[in-house]
């Protein structure tokens, strides 16, 4: 139990010390140009918006892959929970965007490219000893839009977020941060699918 102890507070030194919300990721391939890229305001994403209107009406969402690697404590029903999951966000946005009749057409492809899980037996534990939880947990993405007919990009995103310190709930809950991260991921991506002016309008209005 002492062990345990020492464990859990050297863990907890290091948790602290990446109080970060940003998840960083190394690109995985999957874009099809990350070049266009800039670096986003918070630093937990980089991004490239649209220059032209999108008519959501003919938004599709195409492959949703799954490009994690090394050795995520997830299980095949959990990724493609989360897969799922990114998909229904994503349709679910762009469905939500103000008609754009003159608009182009457009392709989603999106991956996640990095899950974070929470252990909720270790975060109540460390809650008991030390009382904060340890493992913020999170996701990271990499989601593009393409003209259909020549794959051109035209809006891509890279988010990773980590669980604020503030969410105590999610971090006893194994992929609770992860969803998070997901629909914000997708929230924020369907944004750039509009010019500067009409995604500050709707903005506003929310």
């Amino acid at each position: 139990m002492k062990r345990l102890r020492h464990l859990i507070v050297a863990a907890a030194v290091a948790s602290l010390a990446a109080c970060s919300t940003v998840l960083p990721t190394a690109h995985s391939g999957f874009l099809s140009d990350y070049t266009a890229l800039a670096a986003g305001p918070d630093a937990a994403a980089a991004n490239r918006a649209s220059a032209d209107r999108i008519d959501p009406a003919r938004v599709t969402v195409d492959a949703v892959a799954w490009r994690v690697t090394g050795s995520a404590d997830i299980s095949t029903e959990e990724r493609e929970a989360l897969l799922a999951l990114l998909r229904s966000e994503l349709q679910q946005r762009v469905q939500a965007l103000p008609a754009q009749p003159q608009g182009r057409p457009a392709v989603l492809r999106a991956a996640i490219t990095r899950v974070e899980t929470v252990s909720p037996l270790l975060n109540t534990l460390s809650s008991l000893v030390l009382t904060i939880p340890l493992e913020r947990g999170g996701a990271a993405m990499e989601i593009e839009a393409v003209e259909p007919q020549t794959g051109r990009q035209l809006a891509a995103l890279t988010p990773g977020w980590r669980a604020p310190v503030t969410e105590l709930m999610v971090r006893f809950s194994k992929l609770a941060a992860a969803e998070i991260a997901i629909r914000k991921g997708a929230a924020d991506f369907v944004q750039l699918l509009q010019p500067a002016a009409d995604a500050g309008k709707q903005t506003a209005l929310r």
